[in-house]
């Protein structure tokens, strides 16, 4: 009899140690699944005939500062596209390369500084995907940017109702402060500062990729000769 007490308090012992452990597991496995999700901007379709507007909820957070300029990114899990909006390109995580660290739904940015009124910089929110702000001179930089670059999906043009840095990704600059923003190339998979104010932009086509000089003090742009 006591080999069999002795037994089932063993048996019990091992099966309350196996319990704690499932239990353990499990919680710890909560923990972990609960701790962060990715943010995600999903596309609302709004007819523009539609007189209801829906809120979208924009979230600030303060980003760094040029100058005297202070930046501040909008982050929000929707934006809306607006049945036949054409998009004025003359008005207007592949991982950021810029020393600002923007949020994964960051969908637009404001400019603000003492006494001025502040400055959004798209009308319409879109995603951005990469920015690298203007680097005016700062010895602790490699390289001098006069202008902001932008890296930006404002259309969900692979249908899957989010925008993410699978979708198509157009290239923007703008002054340093925010003001004359202006479309510089379409259909982009990445870009890189490669010396004073010059960027190597990398564009998809049906033929593979292409590479660009792009000059951004005189906007101009060269493709490079990459035949096979």
């Amino acid at each position: 009899m006591g080999f069999i007490e002795k037994s089932n308090k063993v048996l019990l012992f091992i099966a309350a140690i196996l319990m704690i452990f499932a239990i353990g597991k499990e919680i710890i496995s909560d923990f972990f699944r609960n701790v962060y999700t990715q943010p995600t901007v999903h596309v609302v379709k709004k007819d523009l005939t539609d007189n209801k507007t829906e809120k979208i909820t924009l979230i600030k957070r303060y980003v760094g500062s040029i100058n005297d300029v202070h930046i501040i990114e909008l982050t929000s899990d929707t934006v809306m596209k607006l049945q036949g909006f054409t998009a004025n390109s003359a008005l207007i995580n592949s991982p950021s390369t810029s020393f600002y660290g923007l949020s994964l739904n960051a969908v637009n940015l404001m400019f603000t500084k003492a006494g001025s009124k502040n400055r959004v910089l798209f009308k319409h929110n879109s995603l951005i995907v990469d920015f690298s702000p203007a680097q005016l001179g700062e010895e602790k930089y490699h390289y001098k940017l006069t202008r902001n670059i932008y890296l930006v999906a404002k259309a969900d043009t692979n249908q899957d109702g989010v925008l993410n840095s699978d979708d198509t990704k157009d290239l923007y600059v703008s002054a340093y402060n925010g003001e004359a923003l202006s479309s510089v190339i379409s259909n982009i998979q990445n870009f890189s500062v490669i010396d004073d104010d010059l960027l190597l932009i990398e564009q998809n086509s049906d033929e593979g990729s292409s590479f660009y000089i792009y000059n951004v003090l005189s906007s101009d742009i060269i493709k490079l000769d990459t035949k096979l």
